[in-house]
């Protein structure tokens, strides 16, 4: 057998009996494993796991098959992982690293991870501006904003990377400046422009491993945006906040077959004449709660950094809708029993029926 470092996930709990009718205990989570009384060998091994051993040691000829049987099933669960213990550090992202090891056994890869992912940010905003911070704060290192609006006092409720000074200044600007002050050894990309047409997009010149789109105009934002980004290969995630409601994802990427305008298509088809036409007649509130576009911010970043960083999240493929008024939540294609369907292009004319997408993604 080869050498291999193996320990248990620094979020693995593990209690020893302190009198004789009780039982081992190790648990991650609201998942628990009951160890039998009295075998001294599975006591000294999960002693050693805590430390950090090497495989052998534990799992080798010398081991008893009550052990093998352990190792076998905290494997099997997620609870072991390869890695060295995480060293601390002075960085912002430091107890993060620790947090990785709920979603995935190798949470130091999953930190690098996100520190050499490329991201864009359409909009910085009531949504944008807070997915920002997550993200540097988090360890992402490029990070390029795109918005072409400029700081206004009544930012300053939810927009919590702007002070009053900076009122009048390019958003993009004054963002990428306070969020210098996150981190060292950024690569901060402001840029002031309206996105309008998809060339306005070729200004990322290296594309992004992630574009995250928290604006809300022009109303064809997000179709210029996949028709671009559908060309690069670059996966998308757009979020949005209404009055009584706000929404994350779905996040699609072209390379598992995703489609923005199947996803779109489906969803007007369900909608009745009424509620197609209200939602044509209505246009962005101009109305704000700060704790309601922070809510959705953080989703939306908690979704985008999970997907940098083990390549999944609950947005996957599926817009998540949220009623920030009675705080409920539903993923919208659960709902309607219908996923993400296969590539095509956007039609040309208004689809005659609405089709279930059969082939789609978890």
């Amino acid at each position: 057998m080869a050498d291999h470092f193996v320990r248990l996930l620094d979020t693995v709990t593990v209690a020893l009996p302190t009198a004789r009718d009780e039982r081992t205990l190790v648990a991650r989570g609201p998942h628990m494993l009951r160890i039998r009384n009295g075998d001294q060998a599975l006591d000294d091994a999960l002693e050693q796991l805590r430390a950090g051993v090497e495989e052998r040691t534990v799992r080798g000829d010398g081991a008893g098959p009550a052990v093998r049987r352990l190792l076998t099933t905290l494997d099997e669960l997620g609870w072991l992982t390869r890695e060295p213990a995480h060293t601390s550090s002075e960085a912002a992202w430091d107890r993060q690293v620790g947090w990785w090891s709920t979603v995935t056994t190798e949470p130091g890869v999953a930190q690098r991870k996100l520190a050499a992912a490329r991201v864009a940010v359409i909009g910085v905003g009531g949504v944008g501006a807070l997915v920002a911070q997550h993200l540097v704060a988090g360890g992402v290192r490029q990070l390029s904003l795109i918005d072409h609006d400029t700081v206004a006092s009544h930012n300053l409720n939810r927009q919590y990377l702007f002070r009053r000074s900076d009122v009048g200044r390019p958003k993009v600007e004054a963002a990428a400046e306070s969020l210098g002050n996150l981190a060292d050894g950024l690569d901060l990309r402001p840029i002031h422009r309206r996105v309008e047409r998809t060339d306005d997009l070729d200004v990322l010149t290296d594309p992004p491993d992630l574009l995250i789109v928290a604006a809300d105009t022009p109303a064809d934002l997000m179709d210029t945006v996949w028709t671009w980004a559908r060309k690069q290969w670059v996966p998308v995630v757009g979020a949005g906040v209404g009055l009584e409601s706000g929404y994350w994802g779905p996040l699609l990427d072209p390379r598992r077959g995703h489609c923005w305008f199947c996803v779109e298509e489906d969803r007007r088809c369900r909608l009745t004449a009424d509620e197609r036409r209200l939602e044509e007649a209505a246009g962005p509130t101009p109305y704000s709660f700060g704790p309601t576009n922070a809510l959705i911010a953080d989703l939306t970043a908690r979704d985008a950094m999970l997907w940098l960083a083990v390549g999944r999240c609950a947005s996957l493929g599926r817009r998540q809708v949220l009623d920030v008024v009675g705080m409920r939540h539903e993923p919208e294609s659960t709902r309607h029993g219908t996923d993400v369907g296969p590539a095509k292009a956007p039609p040309s004319t208004p689809p005659g029926g609405c089709p279930l997408h059969a082939e789609g993604v978890s």
